[in-house]
């Protein structure tokens, strides 16, 4: 009992490599805590990025497959004027009949990183539409690039017609940009694109990749052999 009184009411404090110890332990469990703290500031950035990359990237895929899905033909006219990597005109209808059908066209500016909509509305009497008037342009999207595959830049449309003498729909890529023979033979179009959040920082990890297929209505999955077929 004595011993431990002794123990208790002594004055004796901390020696200096006791000290220096407590100060070194205390110094790693802070950092240790600072560098978690960092990690999870920067996670929860990375996710709010990516979820605000993915909603943007969903919001302009649909509007573009919205687009592309009101192609109708000009007559006898393929509905698909041109076509390349990074650009795409076609003649589209999204009103009940009433208003002229309007040429529009979706393109991707790599030195911008946007994608945009021009539409020239037709003038004329069905099928004899002509297309020179006033262009109207909307961006789609900002902030936005190719896919990567390996070190190659996807392009953002890829078109697709079926496979001649075959009956099973088989599907080929035809070359791009669509010469005046391959033009009337698209039946599918692919879409596919990288989108960013609107903050000033272009981190692949922090992007979405979306893609889309777009069948062209002209196309008759049933009757592939004869291609698609203005009606």
């Amino acid at each position: 009992m004595r011993l431990i009184r002794r123990r208790l009411s002594g004055e004796r404090g901390f020696t200096l490599v006791e000290l220096l110890v407590a100060i070194t332990v205390g110094m790693v469990v802070l950092m240790a805590a600072f560098m978690v703290l960092d990690r999870s500031i920067s996670a929860s950035s990375q996710i709010s990025d990516r979820t605000e990359a993915l909603q943007r990237g969903r919001q302009a895929m649909d509007l573009i497959t919205r687009q592309l899905r009101s192609q109708v033909c000009l007559g006898e006219t393929a509905p698909i004027v041109s076509g390349n990597d990074t650009s795409l005109t076609f003649y589209g209808d999204l009103s009940d009949g009433t208003t002229p059908i309007k040429q529009r066209t979706l393109s991707y500016s790599s030195s911008t990183d946007t994608i945009t909509e021009s539409v020239v509305p037709g003038v004329g009497t069905y099928p004899a539409l002509t297309f020179t008037g006033a262009t109207t342009s909307q961006p789609l999207l900002t902030k936005v690039k190719q896919i990567v595959d390996g070190s190659t830049n996807r392009p953002v449309f890829r078109y697709y017609g079926y496979q001649t003498g075959t009956t099973n729909g088989t599907l080929v890529q035809l070359a791009s940009p669509l010469t005046a023979t391959n033009l009337p033979k698209v039946a599918l179009i692919k879409i596919g694109f990288r989108a960013f959040a609107v903050r000033p920082i272009l981190n692949d990890k922090d992007s979405a990749t979306l893609e889309n297929d777009v069948y062209l209505r002209v196309a008759v999955p049933t009757n592939p052999e004869d291609g698609p077929e203005c009606i």
